[in-house]
């Protein structure tokens, strides 16, 4: 019986044998671009050679070329073919990995086995170091892998390799933990964005009461404050009518909205909204309102995103995506697996270091995993974003073609394109062109910083624009520059999709920057970004018809239903920016939405 367990045990520690050396042809399949944000490599740091790893190997999917024409099943579509499975496990084999310890997820998009160091280093041609994030905090990555050259057509991502957006456990306290934790929306983790503003005092008498005389929240006063309202004249927006549409809001735990503010702002900018109205909550691995901890932090982009979501598109559907718990947290691939179980890879998760682990056995942390937990809505909005360097391109490529596939199952995705115009949410550049192996600076000069998911093509990218001091109520807005600044750009990953091809050319014909390649790319050849700027929504219910999903080619091939905006900017980090012009500008893109003529639009389409 001693014998047998020793030898079991001998057995799940001996998952790899020895590995051949034969000379094959190895090909780089990542390399990290951009120093690691807060991290520093350990002098002479190298991991025990015998520590066990988790490997993930990422299969490419099929048939993704073929995306925008289809409407059909999607999982099985883009399934990894029998020949990447057959091809990746026959490598893993032949390089000493035992057959039996090798799995695959369902849908055959992960594979997944334990390898230690030393063995990982052999199979991907690599070297790991010890690398040290400057709250103490230790992580184990490479600076770059290799696979086999016939190898890497069927390879997306293998983790854990040269990614650095794992979760940081800030304090060991959880009450302190719980309030100072570096979340999806933290300006102090990788870029995620904030919308500031001024800040409107609760009234001391009863919710139910007049608005006061002091506080302006007429129409002709609309330059002070921009109301529901407002935008509905601004916009040629009418009231929502339809219950059958459903539009729904992502937040990131602890990033939640109060109830009070929200019953606040119907009493004063929409009276027709009940007290108490709130949005659907669809709690996404573990994710809850919370109102223990209140903040500017915690509570106003969530406050903002509803307040005028719900007093927009009200009595149509609102549904509020919040997504990970109070220990964990969460990201972008974490929602995804909420309402797609066929991205949902090895045992729940997606990427071993970057994403939020669940099921979470840390104590407080959600038991469970979601997969596929509910139905997406029709339009989906999320404000938060990364920085393009902060993620590798084959992560960022892997999560795109998701939203892909979303847009073909009837969802649009909008994004926010950011705050702080060619920069990140912390002001900070790049010190090569395009990104590519620097590290970030002050902001003061350098390359310009694109932000993702807003480069992802797939995606519609939203810009930030700001009434006209002293124009009209319908007057068109210019780009906004006070407070923040829009986001916008080119993307260093992401080629320029066909529908948007006319657009950029007039662009670079009339209105050619005259910043060098030093400082964005100008190869004319790559994804700009916002598409539009203002409000979204959704439209084609309002007639009964189904969603649209994807609607960027629609959009570009219709710029007489936007306002065009041909003033202002987004100055910053050294530069004047971008300037708004003519048609599609990378600070505005086609303009904001006329509401009538775009809802005459959707409603022709089959």
């Amino acid at each position: 019986m001693k014998d047998l367990v020793i030898l079991t045990a001998f057995a799940a520690i001996a998952a790899i044998k020895a590995l051949p050396t034969a000379d094959v042809p190895y090909v780089i399949v990542e390399k990290r671009s951009v120093g690691a944000r807060r991290w520093r490599e350990i002098e002479n740091g190298k991991p025990d050679p015998d520590m066990l790893l988790p490997v993930r190997i990422c299969l490419t999917q099929s048939n993704l070329e073929r995306g925008h024409g289809m409407l059909m099943q999607i999982v099985g579509l883009f399934a990894p073919s029998q020949q990447t499975v057959e091809s990746v496990h026959g490598w893993l084999v032949d390089s000493g990995v035992y057959s039996s310890g090798i799995f695959t997820t369902n849908g055959n998009s992960w594979v997944r086995f334990d390898a230690s160091v030393f063995e990982l280093e052999k199979l991907l041609k690599t070297e790991y170091k010890v690398y040290e994030h400057e709250t103490g905090q230790r992580h184990i990555a490479c600076e770059k892998y290799k696979v086999p050259s016939h190898i890497r057509p069927h390879v997306d991502i293998i983790t854990p390799t040269i990614h650095f957006d794992t979760k940081i456990n800030e304090s060991r306290d959880p009450k302190k933990r719980k309030a100072d934790a570096k979340t999806p929306g933290d300006r102090a983790d990788i870029s995620w964005q904030f919308k500031k503003g001024k800040i409107v005092s609760k009234p001391k008498r009863s919710l139910d009461a007049a608005p006061q005389a002091s506080v302006y929240f007429t129409l002709a006063n609309c330059g002070q404050f921009i109301t529901p309202e407002y935008l509905r004249v601004l916009y040629n927006f009418s009231n929502g009518t339809s219950t059958a549409s459903s539009y729904g809001i992502v937040e990131y735990t602890p990033r939640t909205y109060l109830q009070d503010d929200m019953n606040f702002f119907y009493s004063n900018f929409a009276r027709q909204i009940p007290s108490g109205t709130a949005p659907t909550l669809q709690s996404i691995q573990g994710g809850v309102v919370e109102t223990s901890t209140q903040s500017f932090n915690n509570n106003s982009e969530s406050d903002l995103d509803l307040q005028y979501a719900i007093a927009l598109v009200y009595s149509q559907k609102m549904t509020l995506y919040q997504t990970g718990d109070l220990v964990e947290h969460a990201s972008f691939n974490n929602f995804l697996h909420g309402i797609d179980a066929s991205y949902c890879a090895y045992q729940g998760g997606d990427d071993a270091t970057g994403d939020g682990d669940y099921p979470n056995q840390r104590p407080g942390g959600y038991k469970s995993k979601d997969c596929g937990k509910y139905r997406p809505a029709a339009v989906i909005s999320t404000s938060y974003e990364y920085s393009e360097a902060d993620l590798s391109p084959a992560y960022e490529q892997r999560q795109c073609y998701e939203y892909m596939k979303l847009g073909m199952q009837g969802t649009t995705l909008a994004f926010s394109s950011g705050d702080h115009s060619v920069a990140d949410s912390k002001g900070q550049c790049c010190t090569r062109a395009q990104c590519a192996g620097s590290t970030y600076n002050s902001g003061d000069d350098g390359s310009f910083n694109p932000a993702f998911p807003s480069t992802c093509p797939y995606v519609t990218s939203i810009g930030a624009t700001q009434i006209v001091p002293g124009a009209s109520m319908t007057a068109p807005e210019e780009a906004c520059q006070t407070v923040i600044y829009s986001g916008g750009g080119f993307s260093n990953v992401f080629l320029m999709p066909s529908h948007q091809s006319n657009a950029v050319k007039s662009y670079f014909t009339n209105h050619k920057p005259t910043f060098t390649a030093t400082q964005y790319n100008n190869s004319q050849t790559v994804r700009g970004y916002p598409d539009m700027a203002g409000v979204d929504g959704a439209l084609r219910a309002e007639a009964g018809k189904t969603s649209m999903g994807f609607v960027n080619p629609t959009l570009y091939a219709n710029p007489a239903a936007f306002n065009d905006i041909t003033k202002g900017g987004n100055p910053g980090r050294g530069t004047r920016g971008f300037e708004a012009v003519s048609w599609w500008d990378p600070v505005t893109g086609l303009g904001t939405p006329n509401y009538q003529k775009l809802l005459d639009v959707f409603l022709s389409l089959p």
